[in-house]
């Protein structure tokens, strides 16, 4: 639904928040006066006269001209004839309303935070009299309404104590109205009461400098009340306030645990932890709850000598009653705390001293403190949005980036951000967090301060390490634990744990306060940082072939780039032979970027690509062969590279791009002298014969070619193992589709031997093969044990994005939905990440809807089908599209829905009844169903037909639909239904049986 926003500017937002504009600010006034008044039905003579102050032919046209700007741009808001205009209902949401709606009910926050400005402030001086004093009466009205709402907050905030609240609604309250005598007095009162009455005679100086406080009797008796409070009670505040702070609820809890406990005996806490960690707010907000409770709050300022005798007369001051006596307190000034509470009157009273971990210990373990409250860092995404709800100038990339940044720490958070805004800095791009942090830390005093305050308890080794781990690269922190043991450096990554420096994601240890890590790292000269990348190479190029590719990059770091390319080629085609395309594509990238040399980028460039498309990532390695096909030179080269760009246009199921390398492919070929590669070719060149073959004649033409050309693969074809195995798999699933599961095993064993010349990548084809072979002969055990003793490759490759697809599926043929529910969303995220094609998404949704609906969530199952049917336009190139429509038809069968029903029907007519594979029995079986009653005997027979197609292809989906048949059939069902049933239970899908029986149920 659109909104109309009105406060501060006036602005239509879409449902996702994004802007509609309109061409001029009168056609904005327009919309904004239609909105105002919706139960209106306006004459257009009188709008144009409103706007554009006049009845003439002009003034119409105005009109019109920017009735068709909102109706094209915002959307059918209007009704609009040759002498009217009304606004339709329900259509676009107006914030005034809201505003007002909250006034009414007395929600003074929401009026409060949606009066961000002047009503429509930028739609002044149209030179329109009518629509000016329309505009001026509404925006008076909306200031006396958020007038009277802070004043409101502003008397609640302060019955209840709360004065950092009483301050922030006094505050607007003077800014909407600088002669506000008691919103003067309102802020003056609550800063005394917060403990700055400095700031509170500071502000009545400027009131009396500006010349009109003389008559303001209350603003000066509050002034000399002030100046008598600065000399007592509130002696010294060390730290900023800030705004109000959440997460510290359980340290807030304690503290008045033991106001509640104060007795006799003296409480003596310690609050720990680094600057900025809200230590100091969360003690102002305990000092209130002691003022509330009729107790006396005393601040001791730090860093006096006399701390001691200062301690002694705060304690005598106000002997007997309720007392918070706030500290700076090291080693030291809790033994002096110690020795002033023998001495004097010490009951009821409460000690809370700011301090140091290592102090803390200290004082702990001598005895000195009855307990520790410890402020650790908040987690980043809290910390953001304090930061964010702090100060709406901060937008929220910048708010998660300086949390990032500060390592949880709110207070280094929000001064980063007040750096970036007073200078407009927004931190973007890859390096932007390093980049925002040098920024904030050279621009503000408070930063660096703030940061030396993190750096100051490390000792000289832990900084060491920590500038070590900064400068590595990301990947070299997977193997931090190798590094440090070659630096014999345990004991400070130890210490560093300990405080809180180090934190591990999924094994990769990273350093919490990033931006003191980056101060730490830009302080050591380009020849230590070179040293650093040179020490961590030399240790990882002893590990495995991740940490080898690692020490390439960390070779690239320190500047040894021919080095670097070298190791980086060599790990990636290893990383490739092994079938660990995400090492390779690591390695392979770091030897793209140090190639000093065409034909270096060349060798590269191919390796990197081959290493993208085993991953799926096709966008990719195109993007990688274009940027080297301009220098490739004509012959083997500029042939290699179009064999890649053939295959990844392939992969990708690009038509027009399947096109074009095809024709680019049979240039390059020409000019090929390499044997192998001229065998590669000439098979893609058959594939994509194969997949734009029109006729069927032309079709079967095409891939005999195939099967003859897959009988040459010999030794020296591995190089090209990809070409050959997807020549394989698309001949393999051709003669699955079209002929009989008998000729694809055939298939399987004749090309067997020569497949096995190729390596990794041909093993995962057969094993792909036997699959499906298992599963379409209903041997659901074996091709589940298939799987299971597959070795997985890393989940960044695309043959792990199968193998999550398969052992989706055939979990759900077993009857384990949960767990192929569970499979098969982990495959979907992976096709996502992957650039998978549409074909392998659509298939994972078609198994996870199938899941859901024999599961009985039905309402999840149609979320799915509605992912695969949601663009109608687009089906015949989704091949699972009639199975999905199967399924939203036996939905709307559940449902009694016979539209619906009637719709799914249409859809199917020209569809193949379970011809095949791919659970197309789905179609049969909706179709079916959806028959008369009368009509059963027809329905019974038409499933047997299809279950008769479908046998020699896919016996598991046979015998379903002879199942299936059998609930359709009298109890005395024919023999081969009975077989079925027993087929199916020994192949351990015992449950569609007893799925099919309930079904039949419910529908008679």
């Amino acid at each position: 639904m659109l909104t109309l926003r009105c406060f501060g500017e006036v602005t239509v937002q879409d449902a996702r928040g994004l802007r509609v504009s309109l061409r001029s600010r009168k056609h904005t006034g327009l919309l904004l006066y239609l909105v105002a008044h919706p139960r209106t039905v306006h004459v257009r003579d009188e709008l144009a006269y409103l706007l554009w102050d006049g009845h003439d032919r002009k003034a119409r046209h105005s009109l019109s001209q920017a009735l068709y700007d909102i109706r094209s741009n915002v959307g059918p808001l209007l009704s609009v004839d040759t002498h009217s205009v009304r606004l339709m209902p329900n259509r676009i949401g107006y914030e005034l309303d809201r505003f007002e709606k909250a006034f009414q009910a007395r929600d003074h926050e929401t009026v409060i935070d949606l009066y961000r400005g002047d009503f429509a402030p930028e739609l002044a001086n149209l030179g329109a009299d009518g629509f000016e004093r329309w505009l001026d009466a509404e925006r008076e009205r909306c200031r006396v309404l958020v007038t009277l709402a802070l004043r409101n907050a502003q008397r609640t905030a302060e019955a209840s104590g709360d004065w950092d609240q009483t301050c922030l609604a006094a505050l607007r309250l003077v800014r909407q109205n600088e002669f506000d005598e008691e919103a003067h007095c309102a802020l003056m009162r609550g800063l005394c009461m917060k403990g700055d009455p400095a700031s509170a005679l500071a502000h009545y100086k400027a009131l009396r400098d500006a010349g009109w406080v003389g008559e303001a009797l209350k603003l000066t008796e509050l002034a000399e009340w002030a100046g008598g409070e600065s000399g007592s009670r509130f002696l010294a505040v060390h730290e900023p306030a800030e705004a109000r702070l959440s997460g510290r609820d359980d340290q807030f809890r304690r503290l008045t645990e033991a106001l509640r406990s104060a007795g006799p005996v003296p409480v003596r806490i310690a609050l720990v932890g680094e600057r900025g960690m809200g230590r100091n707010l969360v003690t102002r907000e305990f000092a209130r709850v002691v003022q509330s409770a009729g107790g006396v709050v005393q601040w001791l300022a730090a860093d006096r000598g006399e701390a001691e005798v200062d301690l002694a007369e705060a304690l005598g001051r106000h002997a007997g009653r309720l007392r918070l006596i706030v500290i700076d307190a090291d080693a030291r000034d809790w033994l002096n705390v110690d020795a002033a509470l023998r001495t004097e009157d010490s009951s009821r009273t409460l000690i809370v001293g700011l301090s140091r971990s290592a102090a803390a210990r200290q004082a702990e373990a001598a005895r000195l403190l009855d307990f520790v409250l410890t402020f650790d860092p908040l987690d980043a995404d809290v910390c953001a949005a304090l930061v964010h709800q702090g100060d709406r100038r901060c937008s929220l990339p910048q708010a998660a980036a300086s949390a990032k940044l500060s390592g949880g720490n709110p207070g280094l958070a929000r001064a980063i951000t007040r750096a970036w805004i007073s200078h407009e800095h927004e931190p973007v791009g890859i390096d932007g967090d390093m980049e925002g942090g040098r920024f904030a830390y050279e621009r503000s005093a408070e930063v660096r301060s703030l940061v030396g305050h993190q750096l100051e308890p490390l000792s000289p080794g832990e900084r060491e390490l920590a500038a070590v781990l900064t400068v590595l690269t990301p990947t070299s922190r997977a193997h931090t634990e190798s590094v440090v043991a070659e630096r014999s450096a345990w004991d400070d990554l130890d210490r560093l744990k300990e405080r809180g420096w180090i934190h591990s994601i999924d094994g990769v240890i990273r350093l919490s306060r990033l931006l003191a890590g980056y101060v730490l790292a830009w302080k050591l000269v380009e020849r230590e940082r070179a040293r650093i990348h040179l020490e961590a190479a030399r240790t990882l190029e002893k590990g495995n072939l991740s940490a080898r590719s690692t020490a390439a990059g960390e070779l690239a770091a320190a500047g040894e780039h021919s080095q670097a390319f070298d190791r980086g080629c060599e790990v990636a085609l290893e990383a490739l032979r092994a079938g660990r395309s995400p090492v390779a594509g690591q390695a392979g990238r770091v030897a793209f970027e140090c190639a000093a040399s065409g034909r270096d980028r060349l060798s590269a460039g191919l390796l990197l690509a081959e290493a993208e498309l085993q991953r799926g990532r096709f966008r990719r390695a195109t993007s990688v062969l274009h940027q080297i096909a301009a220098t490739a030179d004509r012959g083997n080269d500029l042939s290699r590279v179009h064999l890649t760009l053939a295959r990844a246009a392939t992969a990708f199921g690009d038509p027009f791009a399947r096109g074009l390398q095809r024709r680019r492919l049979s240039e390059a070929r020409e000019h090929a002298t390499d044997g192998a590669l001229d065998r590669a070719m000439a098979v893609q060149l058959r594939v994509l014969e194969a997949m734009e073959a029109g006729s069927q004649q032309d079709r079967a033409s095409a891939f005999e070619a195939i099967r003859r050309t897959l009988l040459s693969i010999a030794t020296g074809d591995a190089r090209y193992a990809g070409i050959w195995c997807d020549a394989f798999r698309l001949l393999f699933n051709e003669v699955a589709r079209q002929q009989t599961r008998s000729e694809a095993r055939l298939l399987l064993e004749r090309s067997r031997y020569r497949l096995g010349h190729l390596g990794y990548e041909a093993g995962r084809t057969i094993a792909a093969a036997e699959f499906w072979v298992a599963m379409r002969g209903a041997h659901l055990r074996d091709a589940l044990e298939l799987l299971r003793t597959l070795p997985g490759p890393p989940d960044e490759n695309r043959y792990g994005c199968v193998k999550l697809n398969n052992l989706g599926a055939v979990l759900l043929e077993l009857g384990d939905f949960d767990a192929a529910l569970e499979r098969l969303s982990s495959c979907q995220a992976m096709d996502e990440e992957l650039e998978s094609p549409e074909a392998d998404r659509a298939y994972a949704l078609l198994n996870q809807a199938q899941c859901a609906f024999f599961k009985g969530d039905f309402d999840r199952c149609r979320r799915y089908t509605g992912q695969m049917l949601v663009r109608p336009d687009q089906a015949d190139r989704n091949p699972f599209a009639p199975q999905a429509w199967a399924l939203n038809g036996l939905l709307a069968l559940l449902d009694q829905n016979p539209g619906e029903t009637r719709a799914s029907v249409e859809r199917l007519e020209d569809c193949a009844e379970g011809a095949g594979e791919n659970d197309s029995y789905l179609v049969t079986w909706f179709l079916s169903a959806a028959m008369e009653p009368e009509r059963r005997r027809h329905a019974v027979r038409r499933l047997m037909d299809a279950a008769d197609r479908t046998a020699p292809i896919d016996r598991l989906s046979a015998e379903k639909l002879r199942v299936l048949a059998g609930t359709f059939s009298p109890r005395n069902e024919p023999e081969d239904q009975r077989e079925a049933r027993g087929l199916l239970r020994s192949a351990g899908a015992s449950w569609f049986v007893r799925f099919a029986t309930n079904w039949s149920r419910n529908q008679v």
